[in-house]
């Protein structure tokens, strides 16, 4: 059994093509064909060949655990088009390396090895032909045509973290270790193991990955821990992270400008006169006090009233 075998397939492919209704499988009987002929890849001079999209089956051996933002991609297509070319294999190619596929490409011509998502989104938008780049030699066997599909995804930067996780470890399995996986992404073996990391997290942070809730550099160090102490070395992590956040904001606040300084000490002389005459407007009330019981109060009064207040 070879290491694709071993590995298996994905769901991705269960969606392939129908197979023949019983009227076009008799008249294919009749005709002495088991299927429809191949459809050519059509090119004009000097351009990309397109094949009709029904003629192309997804990789059974996409990385991709589900395929996002299909409808953000339909709509990319359909506004800007297939920039970029699908990479496809014949179905002779690819059933020379994974015969056991054979009745599940019945009625297609090409298998996407790199463009999967492409592929959905052209569904989705209703596109009649893809451009396609066929290249037979990436089918070689099945190891070469997995090792190709795996390293395309690792390649490609929106390949969520724990799918591009599992596509390392499977080229682990085909290449034998990680400083040859990391030799052949042209990466180094730290950048390998850090991201391997993540298959090694908990149930509970894995989750917090794919919900982008944990910072990647955090899960990548902390999945380096046995489990046991993971959860309390990411809680430690985050808030480091939060207390140097606020370390940062509170640097990054202006200093008080001398105009600043300037309108406040303008506003503290304004008080203080306020107070004064305040204190002024009271003198003035006492001494008009004063004058109007003088001019009713007899000497000896005043003396009785003074003493009436001190006591």
């Amino acid at each position: 059994m070879s290491k694709a075998d071993a590995l298996g397939g994905s769901a991705t492919f269960d969606a392939v093509a129908q197979p023949m209704s019983s009227r076009a499988a008799s008249f294919a009987a009749f005709a002495g064909q088991t299927s429809e002929p191949p459809a050519s890849p059509t090119a004009a001079h000097n351009e990309t060949p397109r094949v009709p999209v029904d003629r192309l089956a997804p990789n059974p051996y996409n990385p991709r655990a589900t395929l996002a933002a299909i409808e953000e991609m339909a709509d990319s297509l359909t506004g800007k088009g297939v920039i970029q070319p699908l990479t496809v294999v014949t179905r002779a190619a690819f059933l020379a390396a994974h015969p056991e596929h054979a009745s599940d490409l019945m009625t297609v011509d090409y298998v996407v090895v790199d463009g999967n998502r492409r592929l959905a989104g052209a569904k989705l938008a209703g596109l009649d032909d893809l451009p396609v780049h066929v290249d037979d030699s990436l089918a070689v066997d099945a190891d070469t045509l997995l090792e190709t599909a795996l390293t395309a995804a690792v390649q490609h930067e929106d390949l969520e973290p724990l799918d591009e996780a599992r596509a390392l470890q499977r080229l682990v399995e085909v290449h034998g270790s990680q400083r040859a996986v990391a030799r052949s992404l042209g990466k180094s073996s730290g950048w390998v193991t850090q991201r391997l990391a993540l298959l090694n997290l908990t149930p509970e942070l894995k989750q917090a990955v794919s919900e982008k809730t944990m910072p990647l550099d955090v899960a990548r160090t902390v999945g380096q821990l046995p489990e046991q102490q993971q959860h309390s070395a990411a809680e430690q992590a985050l808030k480091q992270r939060a207390a140097k956040k606020r370390e940062r904001t509170k640097k990054a606040e202006p200093p008080a400008s001398p105009r600043t300084d300037g309108a406040a000490h303008q506003a503290s002389e304004a008080a203080e006169k306020r107070s004064a005459r305040a204190m002024a407007d009271s003198d003035d009330e006492l001494q008009a006090l004063a004058q109007e019981l003088r001019s009713r109060l007899t000497a000896e009064q005043v003396e009785k009233l003074i003493k009436l207040l001190m006591t």
